[in-house]
């Protein structure tokens, strides 16, 4: 792992995210990248040398105040967390948030995004969601989102919830990086709803058949009923004190998202626990 990606737009899980994000890079030696993307109005966009072109001149002034006052903001967060030996950089940019994080993950070959998550329910959820779930539906690295403070960030056990067919194996060497790093024990786990159910056998057969093929070491594996998928994975993860879940996500998109929704975003939305996502391409 070489370089880190911390989105913030200064709030409280922002800040708490830059915190775990330093721990892992004293980990790993990665260097860390803090961004801030100022939301542009239409009418506006960059030059080729970096000059505001469109909108009226109040527009433009405005705008080059925001990005200085932000720049400024920028240096109070990163002097906010001791990060001694560890490279921070930082970048504020007027763009799509979306787009922009995107854009950085791609330009500097970002290995892991940490960014904070407010969380989001109800019709909120339905119809926006929140930033932090879309950059999880679309990123091409693993996603770590932290709701609440971390001190000393240390993970002992991680629960990996899956099917554990075939297809999660672009996403298991990811996770198993991650368990070394930490040294931690990985809980395998199905949850077993009445609508997927399967008996507990085929079940622990095949999590064994896919420890094998991966070649996991240090793990259980475990089958957990409960009434829906989500609540499953945050009851068994409280029940063997999970410090963080991993989960792959298929990323969907448009009205199969809202159909079928994405049991990784949900988690994102509603755990108090972190969370790390892996975009199964």
């Amino acid at each position: 792992m070489r370089r880190i990606l911390v989105p913030t737009d200064f709030s409280d899980q922002a800040y708490h995210a830059f915190e775990v994000a330093v721990a892992i890079a004293r980990q790993t030696g990665a260097a860390i990248k803090l961004l801030h993307v100022v939301e542009m109005p239409y009418s506006q966009s960059f030059s080729v040398t970096g000059d505001l072109v469109g909108g009226d001149g109040m527009e433009q002034v405005y705008m080059m105040k925001l990005l200085e006052a932000t720049k400024g903001r920028m240096a109070q967060l990163e002097r906010s967390v001791e990060h001694a030996g560890v490279e921070v950089v930082q970048e504020v940019d007027a763009d799509n948030v979306i787009r922009k994080i995107r854009r950085v993950i791609s330009d500097d070959k970002v290995d892991l995004v940490v960014m904070g998550s407010k969380g989001a329910s109800g019709m909120s959820e339905f119809l926006l969601g929140s930033n932090t779930e879309k950059v999880v539906r679309t990123a091409e690295c693993p996603v770590l989102t932290i709701k609440g403070p971390i001190h000393n960030f240390k993970v002992r056990n991680i629960v990996l919830p899956s099917d554990f067919k075939r297809e999660i194996g672009t996403a298991m060497e990811k996770f198993k990086y991650f368990q070394q790093m930490f040294g931690a024990t990985l809980h395998l786990v199905y949850i077993n709803t009445p609508g997927a159910f399967e008996s507990n056998a085929i079940l622990r057969t095949r999590m064994q058949e896919a420890a094998e093929r991966y070649g996991l070491q240090n793990y259980t594996s475990n089958v957990y009923n409960d009434v829906i998928e989500e609540n499953g994975i945050l009851n068994f993860a409280e029940e063997v004190g999970a410090d963080l879940v991993m989960m792959a996500t298929h990323g969907r998109t448009g009205l199969s998202h809202l159909l079928s929704g994405s049991i990784a975003e949900d988690l994102v939305n509603h755990s108090d626990i972190p969370v790390l996502t892996f975009h199964l391409k």
